[in-house]
């Protein structure tokens, strides 16, 4: 009896563009790893690039012909090869901008096609996987308007990775120089192995402060800043998932904007729980990572209230406990996470909140987080061990915070 054979899948197709920084020979590496790796590799390369590495250099590792000009050769006006800036970047899985130049990125940012590798960025699909790892001058890192073009491009989804801190090529030290291409590669196989484990999941996040106004100046609130809530949000994001997002007032910075995330701003306690109510019942992981304010003033003036003379006493009510709140209600498939900061060791506490509170999940942390880019978590479920994370950035948290929750980790 004759059996039908099937064809293998063809290869996942990766396009890599490189610009024209003194980070371009590391590229090379970047393109090895990923031939490496499986990928179909095609390298696109602006005019300045190629005055630091030669496209002979990317065709020898990629395996395929260099794209350097939108036109092109006589000899090969035929089919795809007539439509370089169109093929393959029409067909591409992911698409890598290494290194990505302050140019390059104003120019993506614009939607502007001037060369090669911005032609290419424009013709990708909407599926393909998008990532820029910058490298650049400290100055020219920190400008308003690079930084207003890293925003506009995470805005549309693409991934970034890096820059590090260190010296750099021009003898000054700072933030612009490339992620190592080891880091970079680590970072797109993650990438490409999570990019689907929260696909059709709705995930409900609660994050920034709150503020509970005594009159329209004055209100009681914190510190928080809400960037923990944009790092879950956003890699919840880049693993396929659906977010609703309501947040506290906070830098608009800080608020993720995906086509993915809902963003429900919010000020008080009271308008939280009523914005996540609405959207409970239908969550499939809800992480309470907002600091809320614990008191609310008994009373609240419409009018600005005049300074009295001497000491001030206030009445205060507690607010909700949005957390228990919602647990009361949860559906048993429902992943609940929340969020403890404790001065001191703080694990005893933690564990207490996470009983009271009826979570799946505490993260331990401390008042140094608050309105930080870094801190000490604690890993503290509510049936296994507790692991200590020690310092961590809050986007490497939010990863370490999905696998736990998506069960890639033990």
């Amino acid at each position: 009896m004759k059996t039908e054979s099937t064809s293998p899948l063809p290869p996942p197709i990766a396009l890599v563009g490189i610009c024209g920084g003194i980070a371009a020979y590391k590229s090379v590496e970047v393109v090895s790893g990923l031939r490496r790796e499986g990928y179909e590799v095609h390298v696109a390369m602006s005019a300045a690039a190629c005055r630091f590495v030669t496209p002979l250099t990317f065709a020898a590792i990629s395996g395929n012909r260099v794209l350097t000009d939108a036109f092109p050769d006589p000899g090969q006006a035929t089919g795809e090869a007539a439509y370089p800036h169109l093929y393959p970047a029409t067909q591409a899985d992911l698409f890598v901008l290494v290194p990505a130049t302050a140019n390059m990125m104003a120019r993506i940012a614009r939607g502007e096609g001037q060369e090669m590798v911005s032609m290419a960025a424009l013709s990708l699909p909407n599926a393909c996987r998008r990532v820029f790892c910058p490298s650049m001058n400290v100055e020219m890192w920190e400008q308003a308007s690079t930084q207003a073009n890293v925003r506009t491009l995470e805005e549309r989804g693409w991934i970034r990775i890096g820059p590090e801190s260190g010296a750099l090529a021009c003898g000054m030290t700072g933030a612009g120089r490339l992620t190592e291409p080891a880091d970079i590669l680590q970072r797109l196989i993650e990438l490409r192995d999570l990019a689907h484990c929260l696909t059709d999941k709705h995930v409900l996040i609660l994050s920034g402060p709150t503020r509970e106004h005594l009159d329209p100046v004055r209100y009681i609130g914190n510190a928080s800043s809400g960037k923990m809530g944009r790092a879950l949000a956003e890699e919840a994001a880049d693993r396929g998932a659906h977010i609703t997002f309501v947040t506290g007032p906070v830098d608009p910075s800080h608020v993720p904007c995906r086509s993915t995330i809902r963003v429900i701003p919010v000020t008080s306690a009271n308008e939280m729980l009523a914005a996540a109510q609405d959207v409970f019942s239908t969550a499939d992981v809800v992480i309470f990572a907002a600091a809320v304010a614990d008191y609310q003033p008994a009373q609240r003036s419409t009018e600005k209230m005049e300074k009295p003379r001497g000491e001030w006493s206030l009445s205060l009510t507690p607010t909700p406990d949005i957390a228990a709140t919602l647990a009361a209600a949860r559906r048993p498939q429902q992943r609940l996470l929340g969020f403890a900061l404790q001065s001191g060791e703080g694990q005893q506490a933690a564990r207490q909140k996470l009983d009271r509170k009826q979570l799946d999940a505490i993260v331990l942390n401390h008042p140094d987080a608050m309105g930080a880019d870094a801190s000490t978590y604690t890993w503290i479920p509510k049936n296994g061990d507790i692991s200590p994370w020690g310092l961590l950035d809050k986007r490497e948290c939010a990863v370490r915070i999905w696998d736990q929750l998506s069960g890639s980790s033990s």
